[in-house]
C-alpha cells in the first residue's frame, strides 16, 4: 500500500469510527400503538401491570395510573427488566432498580433507561420517541 493510500485509509476509518460513536447516543426511533381493549394487553389495564413490545420496549401502568415506557433492558448487563408493584423496574440478573423516571436507584447500573413518550387517547396508547 502506498503512503498516500494508507493515510487516506486511516482518515476514512477515523471518520467512520467518529460517526459510529455519535450514533450510539441517539434514542432508537419507535412509534407504535397499543389497543388496551385487546385481551392480549390486559396486564396494562391493571395498576402495576406491564408488557414488553417489539422485544425492546417495556410499557407499564404505574401505581399513579400513568402509562410509562422505557427501553426494556438493564443498562448494566442488558438483561430484560421487569416492573414491580412497588412502582420500580428491577433487573433479575444484577438486581439493579430503576424508578419510574428510568433513573437507577440501587445496584450496579449507573446509566438511566431510555425513556419513551406515551399518549392515551380513548383506549389506544401511543408509544413513541
Amino acid at each position: 500500500m502506498k503512503r498516500n493510500s494508507f493515510f487516506n485509509f486511516i482518515i476514512l476509518c477515523l471518520i467512520f469510527l467518529s460517526t459510529q460513536s455519535c450514533n450510539k447516543d441517539k434514542v432508537p426511533q419507535i412509534d407504535f400503538t397499543i389497543d388496551l381493549n385487546d385481551p392480549a394487553n390486559f396486564d396494562l389495564t391493571t395498576l402495576g401491570g406491564y408488557r414488553v413490545f417489539n422485544s425492546s420496549v417495556i410499557v407499564a401502568k404505574d401505581v399513579n395510573n400513568n402509562y410509562i415506557a422505557f427501553s426494556a433492558y438493564c443498562t448494566y448487563d442488558a438483561c430484560l427488566i421487569k416492573f414491580q408493584t412497588t412502582n420500580e423496574f428491577v433487573c433479575p440478573c444484577c438486581q439493579s432498580h430503576y424508578d419510574t423516571s428510568g433513573n437507577p436507584t440501587f445496584g450496579s447500573a449507573t446509566s438511566p433507561l431510555t425513556k419513551y413518550y406515551t399518549q392515551l387517547i380513548n383506549n389506544i396508547l401511543h408509544v413513541y420517541s
